[in-house]
């Protein structure tokens, strides 16, 4: 079904930042469920806060209901519990951010949060919370170094989070918390890799599990209950980075991170038994082979999981499907024809459900155990969607909805006819003026190539479109793709100042099967080079784009994109934006949070880094750098500014000043998530290209 909506014009960015965003969904098939929405949180306002959707997981922050003791100041973000009825109504504090909730066999909510910008030491760890389908929010627990994450099935509470190294229960973690507190240490002493994941530091803790019995909270009926008793499971040697709980409550399964050698981190597979605490590997990794739970069958006997072979001089990134019974762990494909990396959970125990990326688009998918492949539900070619966090409820299977053209919203799926019903969305439309099509040529190995190609609306359909700069946007990753909404690197601002923004999907691009990715992972610089490029003539031979006003950007490798064009292509761009960007490929992986990245880009880092060709740089560059971005380390920034000062051939402006810029966010990682910091982005990037590529 195709949604029709009021188009937002003006598109502005700061109706872009100040909308509320659908994040995700927690469900229950037995119970129901619930949505995550963010919004921005005004200055002296009860209006909710929000968090961005593509953040690496959501920052947990305070009680439904529950007063902080400061005001949030303007432009932070927080997230909220929404029902997902026809109504939808906030369930959480607009004072608060929940960083993880589950619904419960009867209906409850169970989330974790903590208060927004309290001076409160003791609010600043996350609080574990339940909300009854009727009455207020129970604290149920509270501990130094708060939670991580909670799922509740009957009556085991299983939950993650930080965990003293040492500590053998919940008396000596307080106990090691609070002398490290009280002594003001913050240094920590390593003995292998990693230090650092994304933005947060390893160390001195270990993120581990934690096991409640929901029977066993002495006066649930209280609102200041707290008397939910944690017990330690089973300490594999790693970090849990993820769970998955039987439908009964009785097993776990637990994705653990550990050290295989030196430093390259594999990701095991443990089988835990609530009662007797007992656990045993269930699949043990060895490089470059490596495992992902994905979903635990209703039943409990199969759980559907992600096998990947990992990126390497001698493979390239690869993802399966496999289905393994518990009771014996023997593996076996899952879907073994299909040609798609999928993210899987279960209808019932002969059924399972997927979404996948699809060629520029999304796609979901349907399949029994013993299928070759799954067959397609909804979604597909035909169609501008992408899909994404897919629950069983006893609403149906609803998931979550968006386009390159259109912000999230909640739909349901019917699984017997693909049929998708709009619901009504718990967080705003966005629909901006003006049209997305698609530019599709063929690269010189025969591949078809395709893109999406945002426009200014045209006045009307009888006269021209005026020939429009273009703005060349590649996407990071590299695995991934232009497929749905962002309000990181959204193009309609862009296309509100005038400019054409072309989305191109290079080698190495999620959705056009695993061929596609093969075509350039052993040459960064080579093939997906080739086909941004190709992509780009295909847009200036239209007669609506100026082929002589042009500009490219990209973040993360889509900056390393960014880099390398500046150092091969001339004037043709008449400007360059770079953010989070790699620059010297042979330093980078060293330096990086995945330090399998530095023996996987050893050999062709001689030949694809785009240091190597700084001299050739001759048009304007601006770079764009978060401090805290422990993926593409700052030092990357800061040698890729030097390099442009000290050796570019990017001549001076009028007055002897260098025409290249560095936009810096000393608090900022790998994406600038904080609403000012945002819309300064926005600001600078677009003011950037005018100057550059319209003279405005």
């Amino acid at each position: 079904m195709t949604r029709a909506q009021t188009p937002t014009s003006p598109f502005t960015v700061d109706a872009l930042l100040d909308a509320h965003r659908l994040n995700g969904l927690a469900a229950n098939p037995r119970s129901g469920a619930v949505a995550f929405v963010s919004t921005v949180q005004q200055s002296g306002s009860a209006a909710e806060a929000d968090e961005t959707a593509e953040a690496d997981g959501t920052s947990a922050t305070a009680p439904g209901g529950a007063t902080p003791a400061a005001e949030p100041t303007a432009g932070d973000y927080l997230t909220a519990l929404y029902t997902v009825d026809e109504a939808p109504a906030r369930l959480t504090s607009p004072l608060a951010s929940v960083g993880g909730a589950s619904v419960d066999d009867e209906g409850n909510v169970w989330f974790i949060a903590k208060r927004a910008n309290t001076a409160d030491d003791a609010a600043e760890d996350a609080s574990l919370w339940k909300l009854p389908a009727r009455g207020e929010a129970i604290q149920m627990a509270t501990r130094p170094g708060g939670f991580s994450s909670v799922t509740v099935r009957g009556t085991t509470v299983l939950a993650t989070g930080p965990i003293a190294d040492g500590a053998e229960d919940e008396k000596t973690h307080a106990e090691l918390y609070g002398t490290r507190t009280a002594h003001k240490v913050t240094g920590i002493l390593h003995d292998s890799f990693p230090l650092r994941s994304w933005d947060s530091d390893l160390g001195p803790d270990r993120n581990g599990l934690l096991i409640a019995d929901s029977s066993d909270t002495g006066r649930s009926d209280s609102r200041d209950a707290g008397t939910l008793s944690f017990r330690h499971g089973p300490v594999p040697a790693g970090r849990v980075t993820g769970v998955e709980l039987s439908a009964d409550g009785t097993v776990a399964l637990l994705d653990v991170r550990r050290l295989e050698e030196k430093t390259t981190e594999v990701t095991d597979i443990w089988r835990v038994d609530i009662a007797s605490g007992g656990a045993g590997i269930l699949l043990h990794a060895a490089h470059p082979i490596d495992y992902t739970t994905q979903a635990l069958s209703p039943s409990g006997r199969f759980a559907a999981v992600s096998e990947e072979t990992a990126w390497t001089a001698e493979s390239n990134l690869q993802q399966r499907s496999v289905l393994v019974d518990l009771a014996t762990g023997a593996a076996q494909p899952l879907w073994p024809a299909g040609d798609q990396w999928y993210s899987i959970t279960w209808l019932d125990d002969d059924t399972l459900l997927a979404t996948s990326d699809y060629r520029g688009r999304g796609a979901v998918w349907i399949g029994g155990p013993d299928d070759a492949q799954p067959r397609l539900l909804a979604g597909g070619a035909d169609q501008p969607y992408h899909y994404s966090s897919l629950v069983s409820a006893p609403e149906g299977v609803l998931a979550i909805r968006s386009s390159v053209a259109e912000a999230p919203h909640l739909v349901a799926i019917d699984t017997a006819s693909g049929d998708v019903e709009i619901r009504t969305n718990p967080a705003d439309d966005l629909a901006p003026a003006g049209r997305l099509e698609e530019v599709v040529t063929t690269a010189a190995d025969g591949t078809e190539l395709r893109a999406w190609l945002a426009l200014p609306a045209t006045a009307s359909a009888a006269e021209p479109a005026a020939p429009h700069p273009l703005a060349v946007f590649v996407h990071g990753g590299p695995w991934g793709s232009w497929n749905a909404w962002t309000y990181r690197w959204n193009p309609w601002p862009f296309v509100a100042a005038g400019y054409a923004v072309l989305m191109p999907d290079p080698a190495i691009s999620t959705g056009y099967g695993q061929a596609f990715i093969d075509r350039g992972q052993q040459e960064l610089g080579g093939a997906p080079f080739d086909d941004v490029m190709a992509l780009a003539d295909a847009a200036i031979a239209r007669a609506d784009i100026d082929e002589t006003r042009q500009a490219l950007a990209g973040g993360s490798y889509g900056g390393y994109m960014a880099n390398w064009v500046a150092g091969h292509t001339g004037d043709r761009f008449r400007c360059i934006v770079t953010h989070a960007s790699l620059w010297d490929v042979t330093t980078m992986g060293a330096t990086t949070d995945n330090g399998s990245w530095a023996l996987a880009m050893a050999e062709q880092a001689q030949t694809y880094s785009p240091h190597l060709s700084v001299g050739d740089i001759e048009v304007p560059v601006l770079v764009i750098h978060g401090d805290k971005d422990y993926r593409v380390p700052i030092g990357q920034g800061q040698q890729l500014w030097f390099d442009l000062l000290t050796f570019s051939k990017t001549p001076l402006d009028a007055h002897g000043k260098t025409q290249h810029r560095f936009l810096y966010y000393p608090n900022e990682n790998h994406w600038i998530l904080s609403r000012g910091n945002a819309r300064q982005w926005y600001q600078e990037f677009i003011a950037f290209l005018n100057q550059h590529v319209t003279g405005a």
